[in-house]
């Protein structure tokens, strides 16, 4: 059977094609820091100067603007605001990657091991379902819920709602924080005796020279599964007298220089 004209290979397109081999054809600012590059989004035009991250070593980036991240035919389309066929199109003409596919290797995105310890306090729900199609319409595939622990509550307190695991400082789970997956108010909601104003949700994968923070853990969990290593999430509006004294220690921790909110 022949394939119409229109076909795009996009799997072809993306070997070919390094990520940060685009910078230049989708006139990207992109300065680096770290392993990863970081610059403004010309699309949204929101967040400041660092607000759109690439991660070469996971061929993906992350808008904080937009709350968007996918590969480099996703990127394209982000700043061309275009569908993503129309997207390849353009990359196809106009890029000259390698077609021999010789890419950079995907470098593993398993979280470091929680701590042993976490075997005496509160097990993991075992019934959260992580490829529930609400928690794919939120942006989550089901790798990453797996590799965090997180997913769809179908009974208990958080029914209806994304699960995620919050551990203390030690590694050992403490708590699930129910993310509205329908618009429900609140968006977060925690169990009874529970202060989230105590923690942080941490999705850090490497030492960093800096902080990401974030509010809602599942822009945390999102821009993770986009190559940016270094997002925390506060769980509350405002940070904590608790929360601040966190950050600073995995400031310490980590190296880190700066904190940024978004």
């Amino acid at each position: 059977m022949h394939q119409s004209s229109s076909y795009m290979d996009f799997a072809e397109l993306k070997a070919a094609l390094h990520i940060e081999d685009s910078f230049d054809l989708l006139e990207l600012t992109m300065k680096k820091r770290g392993e990863a590059f970081r610059g403004p989004c010309p699309t949204c035009q929101s967040g400041g100067d660092r607000a759109l991250v690439v991660t070469p070593s996971k061929q993906s980036f992350y808008c904080f603007g937009a709350k968007t991240g996918g590969d480099v035919i996703a990127l394209s389309a982000h700043i061309k605001s275009c569908d993503m066929k129309s997207a390849a199109s353009f990359l196809a003409g106009k890029g000259s990657g390698d077609s021999s596919g010789n890419n950079k290797a995907k470098r593993s995105t398993v979280p470091k091991e929680r701590n042993k310890e976490a075997t005496r306090s509160l097990q993991p729900l075992s019934y959260l379902e992580p490829k529930h199609h609400l928690v794919q319409k939120a942006g989550l595939d089901e790798t990453t819920c797996v590799y965090f622990g997180a997913g769809y509550a179908p009974k208990g307190i958080m029914r209806g709602r994304l699960a995620i695991p919050i551990h203390d400082t030690d590694g050992i789970l403490v708590a699930y924080c129910g993310r509205a997956l329908k618009g429900e108010s609140p968006k977060l909601i925690f169990p009874n005796g529970f202060d989230p104003e105590e923690y942080l949700f941490t999705a850090l994968q490497a030492p960093i020279e800096e902080i990401t923070l974030v509010r809602d853990p599942l822009d945390a969990l999102i821009a993770s599964q986009n190559g940016v290593e270094n997002v925390v999430s506060v769980l509350t509006e405002t940070i904590s007298a608790d929360q601040l004294k966190l950050l600073a220690d995995l400031m310490d921790q980590n190296e880190a220089s700066s904190i940024e909110l978004y």
